[in-house]
């Protein structure tokens, strides 16, 4: 009886549930009879004109699992950041903090990130897909917008300090305050991530594939810092301006390739411990690395006068690297002893 009643719509199940109870009841007792008419009301269904909605129509639709393994990834999502900020507060400024084992710290304190738009903050968006590749596991891709007039440009200012005894939060050691770090105007035109299991023998861990073309308006080290109204002081300077980082043709530079050149990042464990490991593999045979150019607008240093003299400027001029290429990275990061 179960299984038949369950199969029911809700009202016809609230109807039979009243002739039942009435049918089985004995006609002989009264109480027994004010209880199954009292139940019977209850069980009625009330007036569906009165009290239903009308059926909404499925906006979705559940799949089996089969259904779901037949799915394959031809579309995704764009996304933009559009008046994206962060901005730190002076009286509980924002901080990272990284604790090393043996107890020392590296903490970027008073972070603020900003990012500029374009007038259309979806003309040209971030884009996510997951793509397939023949032989080969599917990818996780994400394209970075193409960003040609360098309207998306991100700034980051934060101070910088370590100290080599922490304890329990505190720093019960010696403080080093480097002062305050400011990217301004950095701008990714074009390239992006892209991420998939890797297919090493006997090797567990995430290969990626990385490449944008890079300009940032200006890298400066103020060693004074900022003041308690979050003014910097200005008055000794490292300053590296105009810095662009592309391929040799102008465009993006494909640091690592997810079929060719293959980055891997993953946690392993050898005879010396556990560590965290970043690699770009060595390329496959017949591919070319390819080849980026590094240049720098200017390089000064500015310090600040003595009894009252005017500051000292060495300006450095220009640099640049014609041509380079990462043929193979490998970095371990162990914990210390």
């Amino acid at each position: 009886m179960a299984s038949g009643l369950f199969g029911t719509d809700p009202w016809t199940l609230a109807a039979r549930c009243g002739e039942m109870l009435r049918a089985a009841l004995p006609a002989a007792a009264l109480g027994a009879n004010a209880l199954a008419l009292a139940l019977g009301v209850l069980a009625s269904p009330p007036s569906r004109a009165a009290n239903e909605r009308a059926a909404a129509p499925q906006g979705m639709k559940a799949l089996q699992d089969d259904e779901l393994a037949d799915v394959r990834g031809a579309d995704g999502i764009a996304f933009n950041l559009n008046n994206f900020s962060i901005v730190s507060s002076l009286t509980n400024p924002l901080s990272l903090t990284y604790l090393s084992p043996n107890g020392s710290s590296l903490t970027l304190s008073g972070l603020s990130l900003l990012r500029t738009d374009d007038a259309d903050p979806f003309a040209d968006p971030y884009q996510l897909t997951l793509q397939s590749r023949p032989g080969l596991q599917d990818m996780i891709a994400l394209d970075f917008p193409l960003n040609a007039a360098g309207n998306q440009a991100w700034s980051l200012t934060a101070d910088f300090s370590h100290c080599d005894m922490m304890t329990a939060g505190t720093c019960t050691g010696t403080n080093f305050v480097g002062g305050t770090l400011q990217v301004s105007g950095l701008t990714m035109k074009g390239g992006g991530l892209y991420i998939s299991p890797t297919t090493l023998a006997d090797t567990q861990g995430i290969s990626f594939g990385l490449g944008t073309q890079l300009d940032i308006g200006s890298l400066s080290v103020f060693s004074r810092g900022r003041g308690s109204d979050g003014s910097i002081d200005k008055s000794d300077t490292l300053a590296i301006t105009g810095i662009h980082l592309a391929n040799a043709a102008g465009g993006p530079w494909m640091l690592a390739d997810l079929d060719k050149h293959p980055g891997l990042f993953n946690a392993d464990t050898d005879s010396a411990g556990s560590y965290l490991h970043l690699q770009v593999g060595w390329p496959t045979a017949g591919y070319t690395v390819p080849a980026a150019s590094l240049n720098i607008d200017n390089i000064t240093f500015t310090t600040a006068g003595v009894n009252g003299a005017s500051a000292t400027v060495t300006n450095l001029g220009s640099a640049s690297i014609a041509s380079m290429q990462i043929n193979y990275v490998d970095i371990k990061f162990r914990p210390t002893p």
